[in-house]
């Protein structure tokens, strides 16, 4: 009978999970992209209909003047035009509409008026006019200001026939200004271009997006980049054709969409850009699409959910395991591991392994050594050690070594194991156990610490220091010498009298600590009691001046140490030091002579007036 494969429910849910996330990355995106094009369409239909009332608006300021001028024409038609007060008055009512109005025989001399007439004969609104039809020219005319204007032709007519044209010259900038207070420029930039791109006129505000009426409108598309579906080309065609474009372009790295609408003038188009502004909230706009996406959305983080919260229950499962397992393994902090020699394997069993590392493999073949690197450096003489223990008869070994935890500290161990050998007494199976030890060991070495070490400076004692410098003496090599000085503070009883021993004690304790710094672990540096120290520092001297070099060096460090104050606020103390110095083996290879010598010579700067060290008159000194 078959047995049914059972569905790891985990992996399901992982694997539910991770679909859920990219469904849902997938999703947003979308939804960016529909919000951004559905906003994209908002925005040209606001475009778009601000460029259907400009162009009306536009086109009506035209229509304004034209109509104006025919009025006026009509009215001055087979009168006498030498009568230069009452064409004056005629055209007074149309002044707040152009700049200067003018009367032009058929030949293009002018009879009246402050038009540049050397250029209207050939003008193409000339000729229109002398054709009977009302019009703008094409062409930007120059005024007697040397300001650019656009000329508005209207025949006059008397008995059928031409009598002469009656020219309005209207400011580009009246124009602009015109554009700019319809209130359209607040949204958005207004340009009125001709079929070649040139701009005829425009708001003030288009210099923000880089235009200006030199500037050729289809060159400013090409270096600015058109996109939505268009390039520059296909707008230029476009636009000659007299059709409505809508597209978007990038300019200074903001995106811009406009509309441009033919006009009834010339062929003349009216052009609207947006603003380009940042997107607002009032921009956002949710179609069906959207909610779609929204609703698909929802779905996915309420999955996501459900997935987090049952992750985060089987882990929080887990912890509740992992946590009692290293509570067991704090109480018992015992590592077993088993090493065979053929083949070669070293491995901690079970879940001691996690107390080193969690990720420890048994160890194979050479890599076997390579359990030494958990072993504190100063401990891996424990490696001789177990050789040595291989190579013996004996089955049972023990040691204490310092290993490395997962956390990267080296805790103490009792190494307790046994070696099962083959019938002819080589090593066969090793097995056994290493015991924290560390608070037992620490305790021990603790309490040899407090034995040997000055409880009030934390320097070696006086018998530990004499212990000590017994057995460096007696391990003394060849041209190695032991400089053994003797320290003693002057006017330290002042300081107890007059301070008090709070201040006794701070001065012992700072002598202690100077004693430190100068020497650091180059030396044993202990109290041998009240105010008395003694250091002993080993020194390979190339030559007796080298020697010489370095005693002096120290004693004036030492010396410059111990010049101290000492205050209450009311008084105040001042101490020195007094050192003695004596060498071995020059002037003795035992303790009981270098104290001796040093002693007589800490007397003999005492006598001679303190703050001073003085050599012991050795073999040396000669």
């Amino acid at each position: 009978m078959k047995t049914r494969k059972r569905i790891n429910f985990r992996r399901v849910c992982y694997f539910m999970l991770v679909l859920s996330v990219l469904s849902g990355i997938a999703t947003i995106y979308c939804f960016g992209n529909e919000m951004r094009d559905s906003a994209v369409n908002n925005a040209k239909k606001v475009v778009n209909s601000s460029a259907c009332v400009g162009r009306a608006y536009f086109e009506e300021i035209i229509r304004e003047r034209l109509s104006g001028l025919e009025v006026l024409a009509g009215r001055i038609a087979g009168n006498d035009i030498s009568d230069r007060r009452e064409i004056a008055s005629a055209c007074k009512t149309l002044e707040r509409y152009f700049d200067d109005i003018s009367i032009i025989d058929t030949n293009g001399v002018r009879l009246y008026g402050n038009c540049v007439c050397k250029e209207i004969s050939k003008s193409d609104g000339f000729e229109k006019a002398l054709g009977k039809t009302a019009n703008i020219s094409n062409d930007i005319t120059t005024n007697y200001n040397g300001n650019d204007e656009l000329c508005f032709f209207v025949p006059v007519i008397s008995g059928g026939k031409v009598q002469s044209v009656l020219v309005g010259s209207m400011l580009l900038e009246d124009m602009s200004n015109k554009l700019y207070n319809s209130g359209l420029s607040k949204e958005g930039y207004v340009i009125v271009l001709s079929e070649n791109g040139d701009i005829i006129a425009g708001t003030r505000t288009v210099c923000d997006i880089g235009l200006d009426y030199d500037t050729n409108f289809f060159s400013y598309l090409n270096e600015s980049g058109v996109f939505d579906g268009y390039d520059s080309q296909k707008v230029r065609s476009r636009i000659k054709d007299n059709l409505e474009t809508d597209f978007q372009f990038k300019h200074s790295k903001r995106n811009y969409i406009i509309t441009t609408m033919p006009t009834s003038v010339n062929g003349w188009s009216f052009a609207y850009i947006s603003k380009g502004r940042y997107r607002k909230a009032s921009d956002i706009v949710f179609t069906s699409k959207c909610m779609n996406y929204l609703k698909a959305l929802c779905i996915e983080l309420i999955i996501i959910m459900i997935m987090l919260i049952y992750a985060a229950r089987s882990r929080q499962r887990l912890i509740k395991i992992q946590d009692t397992y290293d509570t067991v393994s704090r109480i018992d902090k015992t590592i077993i591991f088993e090493y065979t020699f053929s083949p070669k394997c070293f491995e901690l069993k079970d879940k001691f392994g996690t107390i080193i590392d969690k990720n420890m493999k048994p160890f194979m073949g050479e890599a076997v050594y390579d359990v030494y690197e958990y072993v504190h450096p100063d401990d891996l003489s424990i490696r001789s050690r177990l050789r040595k223990f291989f190579e013996s008869k004996d089955t049972f070994f023990s040691s204490e070594v310092r290993v490395k935890s997962k956390e990267g500290e080296y805790d103490w161990y009792r190494v307790l194991g046994f070696l099962e050998r083959e019938e002819n007494g080589s090593p066969k199976h090793f097995v056994g156990k290493l015991t924290d030890a560390s608070k037992q060991i620490i305790m021990e070495k603790n309490l040899v610490q407090r034995a040997e070490k000055d409880m009030l400076t934390g320097v070696l004692n006086k018998k530990t220091m004499e212990e000590k410098i017994s057995e460096l003496l007696a391990e003394s090599k060849a041209d190695r010498y032991y400089i053994f000085y003797m320290v003693d503070l002057d006017n330290f009883k002042n300081v107890n009298d007059t301070l008090g021993h709070i201040y006794g004690d701070k001065a012992i304790a700072d002598t202690g600590a100077e004693l430190t710094k100068i020497f650091k672990n180059q030396a044993l540096i202990g109290r041998l009691g009240g105010d008395e120290f003694a250091v002993c520092s080993s020194y390979d001297a190339f030559d007796e001046e080298s020697l010489k070099n370095y005693i002096i060096k120290k004693a004036e460090q030492i010396k410059e140490a111990n010049r101290r104050s000492y205050t209450d606020g009311a008084n105040v103390v001042n101490i020195t030091s007094s050192i003695g110095i004596s060498v071995a083996p020059i002037d003795g290879s035992d303790f009981e002579n270098v104290y001796k010598k040093a002693d007589s010579a800490l007397y003999q700067s005492k006598k001679s007036g303190k703050d001073r060290y003085t050599l012991f008159s050795g073999e040396l000194w000669k």
